[in-house]
């Protein structure tokens, strides 16, 4: 069951995307590049949470069949403890969370660990740089 922070954190994410001031995180390869939007860090208790996106550079398509090039996603961050979850994400039909909003979840997820050297770490430092 989606709670109403959930939606209306996947309405924020779907009214700011287009005109997050993205930066780069790393990720940059053959498939995508991923970005931060530090404008949205937002603590959650002890923890944080920030927007980020991964823009591809080819089409790819949601399980129902949709075509996206970039999904946004919000995710909160465990500064001390080093994990991480996703809390909503939103597909696009256009790049850099532009087009259409193809699908959207608000389901939280599970806390993962963050890995040194991944893409996770990578927006950890800067989700929690300022913690």
């Amino acid at each position: 069951m989606r709670s109403t922070r959930a939606i209306l954190s996947g309405f924020f994410l779907l009214s700011s995307a287009a005109a997050a001031d993205w930066t780069p995180v790393g990720g940059d390869n053959d498939i995508y590049a991923a970005f931060a939007d530090q404008a949205t860090i937002r603590p959650r208790g002890a923890n944080v949470s920030m927007s980020g996106m991964y823009d591809f550079r080819k089409r790819d398509f949601t399980p129902e069949g949709k075509a996206l090039f970039s999904t946004v996603v919000l995710r909160e961050y465990d500064c001390g403890g080093r994990r991480v979850r996703l809390l909503s994400a939103i597909d696009f039909s256009g790049h850099r969370g532009e087009g259409a909003a193809v699908s959207a979840s608000a389901d939280p997820g599970r806390w993962e660990p963050v890995i040194e050297g991944g893409l996770d770490e990578a927006y950890w430092k800067v989700a929690c740089a300022r913690k």
